[in-house]
């Protein structure tokens, strides 16, 4: 069964009508990413027909990762770290450890880096300090991808199951509390979070390739 997204951009319009995302914005930040980084890789021929494990930042200290390609949402990168696993793939808008985003980049993890009118500063401070296999913003444009999600790991649900992967395991999805590993702090944190379940939820009822661990 092929993974569609139309379902999508109703949900888009909800999150931006309660948190006050503005359209233009998310534009500029389109602009500028599509400046700054040049992709180089292939990010399908990495998810098509594999078993993808996410890590998300709720993980505990005594949960194992499932085996799969490895994907970190964020700033879980440092629980993969912590484990001696390098990420594959790190799926981020740079709000993470970002020190431990450069290190494992430099040590063979594919980015897949998000711009969104929140993080305009962070994607001039780091356009020379990471190399990015695919650019997503939160509408697509001629330089940008976009797979649908919210926070980077039901982003990165959403990119592997558009991208043929043939199941996906979530393992650190607490939807109830922040994680540790959770980047900058916001209020709106748990709202965020409720979303992600919902997405997540959805994923699962549209393709029962969805493991939660």
């Amino acid at each position: 069964m092929s993974f569609t997204i139309d379902w999508w951009w109703p949900i888009q319009d909800e999150i931006n009508f309660q948190f006050g995302f503005v359209k233009s914005r998310e534009n500029v930040s389109s602009r500028l990413i599509s400046r700054l980084y040049k992709p180089e890789g292939n990010l399908s021929k990495l998810l098509l027909n594999q078993e993808v494990t996410i890590v998300g930042a709720g993980i505990e200290d005594d949960e194992e990762i499932p085996s799969g390609v490895l994907i970190a949402a964020d700033g879980a990168v440092s629980a993969c770290l912590e484990r001696q696993q390098i990420p594959d793939i790190i799926v981020t808008d740079l709000d993470g450890n970002l020190l431990d985003i450069v290190s494992a980049n430099e040590s063979g993890s594919n980015i897949v880096l998000h711009g969104h009118g929140d993080n305009l500063s962070k994607l001039f401070e780091f356009s020379t300090k990471i190399n990015v296999i695919s650019l997503t913003t939160t509408y697509p444009s001629d330089m940008s991808n976009c797979w649908g999600g919210f926070t980077d790991g039901d982003r990165a649900l959403m990119m592997s199951l558009s991208l043929g992967a043939s199941s996906v395991n979530l393992v650190g999805f607490n939807f109830s509390k922040v994680g540790k590993y959770t980047g900058n702090y916001s209020p709106k944190k748990l709202q965020k979070l409720d979303w992600a379940r919902r997405i997540v939820e959805k994923c699962q009822e549209q393709t029962g390739k969805v493991k939660i661990y």
